[in-house]
């Protein structure tokens, strides 16, 4: 009685999630590309630059980029034997130089200051980790400063009378 009941909520489970499961990807088929947008915006990106931009050959960058937010965490992974903090720097530089190009990005600051970590991976290695956490800030030209105060003045002298 208890194997049978057992097998029966088994298969309600199973069959609820194939149901769960369809209703989800109805829901995003009928979504329109701005609601899209606005649901995957939140999520961090994994990007690995194709340009490493290493000297080192067990060297591996890797970005997390978060769009809603601006913000880019750099990991520069090696071996722990060749690890290198200046070479960690001068790619980690480099990488951030193309993804600014590749996303139009004019300037950026630091959020934490770079970090260095190390670890034994999955292989029993140990290994080297340096990571540099970037937020993005898009710069406003000082023309459109001025006609953006200009017309607060404006709408606010006429709202005055």
């Amino acid at each position: 009685m208890k194997k049978l009941l057992l097998v029966l909520t088994t298969l309600f489970l199973v069959a609820g999630s194939v149901f769960a499961d369809q209703e989800t990807d109805e829901i995003f088929e009928n979504m329109s590309a701005e609601e899209r947008y606005e649901e995957q915006k939140t999520k961090t990106i994994k990007i690995v630059p194709e340009n490493q931009h290493t000297v080192d050959k067990n060297a591996k960058v890797e970005l997390e980029f978060n769009p809603m937010y601006d913000e880019v965490r750099v990991t520069y992974t090696t071996s722990f034997a060749s690890y290198d903090q200046g070479e960690a720097m001068n790619t980690v530089l480099a990488v951030l130089q193309d993804f600014q190009k590749e996303h139009g990005y004019t300037k950026y600051k630091y959020l934490q200051t770079p970090k260095e970590s190390s670890y034994i991976d999955k292989e029993a290695k140990p290994k080297k980790k340096y990571t540099v956490y970037f937020c993005y800030v898009q710069m406003v030209e000082k023309s459109n400063m001025k006609t953006v105060k200009g017309a607060t003045k404006e709408t606010s002298e006429a709202e005055a009378q």
